[in-house]
């Protein structure tokens, strides 16, 4: 029996210390910062994580934030450029509370309040800087054009100052999610785009036909070259070889003159002979003195004359 008596007195023991526990303390983890509040006013922060001391309900309460980055993703809706043109350009916002007794009193303590008030700050932005932007700084096929970098910067910079001086929220980074075109706007993007290639293929096909001349032009500079030095060659070769046939010729001819002399008229008369004409000439004038009927057609050789080196073809008769 009395060990049942003790059973329930240390029970409502540890029910009372639990209740006390929970009454007068509270936990601060390492991700949160919290506000201690007396009947709604604020007393004190604590940024620091561990137990903390406080009266219970209803004189004091405790409100806890999220010490980590959040993000916003801000809700889809047109913007115009300063060309008038339309554009989808929904945005991501970073941030974190750094000032939580200056949050607490600007939102009441309501996240979701405070994602609308930021969603429609950084829009507002995000419109006006737009606005001193054009469609080509947007969207480019030459990157060093493209000047979204410098929007989102712009954007972060405008909302930075207000959102901290009003809700005690620090804004590390702003950035664009995506661009997108409304329907009215697609098929201008498209004429621009084909446009644009059609500039590129162009100014290849330029440079193209300038490469294509200035390797033509050193082919032809080396094939006038290497011709050139090959008829040199060539007329070299061709002198040296009339030069030694003369010298062959002549030797041989010396040889034999007479024999020289009968060919050499051999060859004339071929030539003024061998044509389709009709020639008057006379008989005793030579070559045409061996047309005559009684002439030889080779002079007697000399007894140390060697033979001719080839026999000249007859010529024909040419009328009297």
């Amino acid at each position: 029996m009395k060990l049942i008596v003790a059973c329930r007195l240390l029970l409502a023991l540890l029910v009372d210390a639990l209740t006390g526990y929970s009454a007068f303390c509270y936990q601060v983890s390492e991700v949160e910062q919290a506000v201690v509040t007396r009947f709604g006013r604020p007393v004190r922060v604590v940024t620091e994580p561990g137990l903390g001391w406080k009266l219970p309900w209803p004189f004091e309460s405790v409100t806890r934030f999220d010490a980590r980055l959040e993000v916003l993703e801000g809700r889809i809706s047109e913007a115009l450029t300063a060309d008038k043109r339309n554009v989808i350009l929904p945005f991501f916002a970073v941030w974190r509370v750094e000032d939580p007794l200056q949050f607490l009193r600007s939102t009441q303590g309501s996240l979701p309040g405070f994602r609308t008030k930021l969603d429609s700050i950084v829009t507002s932005a995000r419109n006006a800087v737009l606005g001193r932007y054009s469609f080509d700084q947007l969207i480019s096929v030459r990157p060093g054009e493209v000047k979204l970098v410098d929007i989102e910067r712009e954007i972060a910079t405008s909302v930075a100052a207000t959102v901290r001086e009003t809700f005690g929220v620090k804004i590390e980074s702003v950035g664009i999610r995506q661009l997108a075109l409304p329907a009215a706007n697609t098929p201008f993007m498209f004429d621009r785009m084909r446009a644009e290639r059609a500039q590129y293929a162009a100014q290849f096909r330029a440079e193209g036909q300038r490469k294509a001349d200035e390797i033509r032009s050193a082919a032809e500079a080396e094939k006038t070259a290497l011709v050139a030095s090959a008829r040199q060659f060539a007329d070299q070769k061709r002198g040296e070889a009339e030069a030694a046939a003369a010298r062959i010729t002549t030797a041989a001819y010396a040889r034999d003159p007479e024999l020289f002399r009968f060919l050499r008229e051999l060859e004339a008369l071929r030539k003024v002979a061998g044509r389709n004409i009709t020639l008057v000439a006379d008989d005793r004038t030579p070559p045409f003195q061996l047309l005559k009927p009684d002439a030889t057609s080779t002079p007697q050789q000399s007894p140390t004359a060697s033979a001719p080196l080839f026999f000249p073809s007859p010529a024909p008769t040419a009328a009297p």
